[in-house]
């Protein structure tokens, strides 16, 4: 098979050599200029070649092309064959195909073009000391000379880049440096599959040890609730207080479990319909207890129905009783706390309200934020920063609601949760 000229294949034909020889300004006076200079490159050319090699072989990126001595041998032999073809002044369709070729060598054993260029900086180097040397003293001529041989030499560069190109050097070196990238975000993703394995495992170890024994807490509480039932006085008093300790503790657990697998993307809702009233007159009274033993007063303020065509039962019956838990929990004691639940249009509205202290402004932008924030202090009393709220906005969000707050420092907060009814 005959190989098409790099010529053809780049579309280099000869108006566009033409062009190229115009746009670097190579004339006839620059050819005779460089015939005037053939005696004395062919008097430095041996010691350029030595020079050169001796200086790539220092570098360990361009040694490792040249490990072969008898490859070394007839590069510096090609090399003092191409240096002295300088001078020729012969730009012919030849002279273009065979410096593509050396170019598109260099591409295809991978060198890279910066060692390439920097070849050559080498060798302009040594040229300018020795004609300074020589034509010192003719500053013109030195000028002149000079110029047109600079003139050849970035016609060699300028066809040598043309040949990296179309040697797809440049497209390889994306593409590996694309696939790198990509090796290096695979590394990344399973070092954080395994590591969020690993968090998760750890995570259920620390519930299960932790669940266990409050389990058995509150039923040994249980059993002395049964034999002192009145909650009102000791013994019974202190094994309610027991029971309800450690079925906060329990929810905090789930709370734990819900916003760690939900901040990874899970977080299964049953969706059902229900009646969010029913349900959150449910959790007024089964929270009663423990708003009397805190202290507090609840008043619930609700419709008689307010259905809903597709919740979740257990991730609202956690919202609402999350919020009324913290109502309880962080305001004083004596504070009333008004639970309302209405429907507006095509939403159900639960409002979880008091008449406590307060929240500042700068309280109410971290109460939802992350879980591992620490806890903050407004208007006299401290405000749950751990898994509680997080969750409720989580969740929230996860059944196409939203959760906010309306406060005012000194005339209490009211937690507003927003959900679709249908």
């Amino acid at each position: 098979m005959v190989d098409t000229p790099l010529l053809d294949r780049i579309g280099l034909d000869e108006a566009g050599r033409r062009r190229l020889l115009g746009f670097l300004d190579i004339t006839d006076a620059d050819r005779r200029n460089l015939a005037e200079l053939s005696g004395f490159l062919e008097a430095i050319v041996d010691e350029l070649v030595e020079r050169f090699y001796e200086y790539v072989l220092s570098f360990p990126e361009t040694a490792a092309f040249l490990e072969d001595p008898s490859l070394v041998e007839r590069l510096k032999r090609a090399q003092r064959a191409h240096f002295l073809s300088l001078a020729a002044g012969v730009h012919d369709a030849d002279y273009f195909e065979s410096r593509l070729r050396v170019g598109l060598a260099h591409a295809q054993i991978r060198l890279e073009p910066q060692w390439y260029l920097g070849g050559y900086t080498v060798q302009l180097g040594y040229l300018m000391s020795r004609m300074f040397a020589e034509f010192g003293a003719r500053p013109d001529t030195l000028q002149q000379h000079f110029g047109s041989l600079l003139k050849v030499v970035m016609l060699d560069i300028t066809l040598a880049t043309d040949a990296y190109i179309y040697g797809g050097f440049v497209e390889r070196s994306l593409a590996e440096a694309h696939a790198h990238e990509a090796e290096r975000a695979t590394e990344a993703l399973l070092a954080k599959e395994h590591e969020e394995a690993r968090r998760e495992e750890l995570l259920g170890m620390v519930v299960h040890d932790i669940r266990s024994p409050v389990t058995a807490m509150m039923a040994t509480a249980r059993v002395g609730l049964r034999r002192s039932p009145d909650t009102g006085t000791p013994p019974g008093k202190q094994f309610g207080l027991i029971e309800d300790s450690g079925r906060n503790v329990l929810e905090i657990i789930d709370n734990m479990l819900t916003v760690a697998r939900m901040s990874q993307g899970e977080m299964p809702a049953e969706l059902e319909r229900l009646d969010v009233a029913e349900l959150v007159r449910s959790c007024v009274e089964e929270l009663k207890p423990y708003a009397h033993q805190s202290g507090h007063g609840v008043t619930l303020e609700a419709a008689a129905e307010v259905p809903a065509a597709a919740l979740d039962r257990m991730l609202v019956r956690r919202i609402v009783s999350n919020l009324l838990v913290n109502a309880f929990r962080h305001t004083p004691a004596e504070t009333q706390v008004l639970v309302g639940c209405r429907g507006e249009g095509d939403r159900c509205v639960i409002t979880i309200a008091d008449d406590g202290p307060g929240l500042s402004g700068r309280v109410i932008d971290r109460v939802f934020g992350p879980a591992a924030a620490p806890a903050a202090q407004g208007g006299g009393r401290y405000v749950d920063s751990g898994l509680g709220l997080p969750f409720c906005r989580m969740a929230c969000e996860r059944l196409g609601g939203t959760i906010r707050v309306d406060d005012t420092v000194g005339r209490g907060a009211c937690f507003v949760v927003d959900l679709p009814m249908s």
